[in-house]
């Protein structure tokens, strides 16, 4: 009786793992949206209460981040502008469309941050370097804890805002529309 039971035990354990390695052979490709909040903010002698929020995409395969892409506008009201050089500040107040991108790439060869840029230019849009503001984002203690040291941070501008959207397309996955 127990050499049987071994038996049936070996043949359920081996019918389950062939299951299970079935399954993960799926590959299912996935884009979700979501936010991401920084939480208020210092520069030199000045700290404020506010919260900075990031409209975040992310293109998962399977349970694995591929793709990160995190974009937000600040408004000239707003205190985290203390972020920014002077120089920089001057470059964001002659776009008419401005936004800074936080972009992410598991395997730059599955999807290379080329494929970002590329789309970004056809709709319209020029990078533009952030190097103080990038250093005060990386230095808050949200983008430390988030490994945002991970991603590439950066600006970008159109001279004037359009109806024309951001049109994201990464092989293997579905279309997404950003305004």
């Amino acid at each position: 009786m127990g050499s049987i039971m071994k038996k049936s035990f070996l043949i359920l354990l081996l019918l389950g793992l062939t299951g299970l390695s079935s399954c993960s052979n799926l590959t299912k490709n996935s884009v979700r949206e979501g936010h991401y909040i920084v939480r208020n903010g210092v520069a030199q002698d000045k700290q404020w209460n506010e919260n900075l929020d990031l409209k975040r995409i992310s293109w998962t395969h399977e349970l694995t981040l591929s793709f990160d892409l995190m974009m937000t506008s600040i408004p000239p009201q707003s205190s985290f502008n203390f972020w920014f050089s002077k120089s920089e500040l001057d470059e964001v107040n002659k776009c008419g469309d401005f936004r800074i991108i936080l972009a992410y790439s598991l395997e730059t060869k599955a999807i290379p941050y080329s494929y970002l840029n590329e789309q970004i230019e056809l709709a319209g849009y020029k990078k533009v370097d952030l190097i103080e503001f990038k250093k005060n984002f990386f230095a808050h203690p949200d983008a430390e804890m988030s490994s945002f040291r991970l991603y590439q941070l950066y600006g970008i501008c159109r001279s004037q805002r359009l109806d024309k959207s951001l049109i994201l397309n990464f092989p293997g996955f579905s279309e997404k529309v950003v305004n």
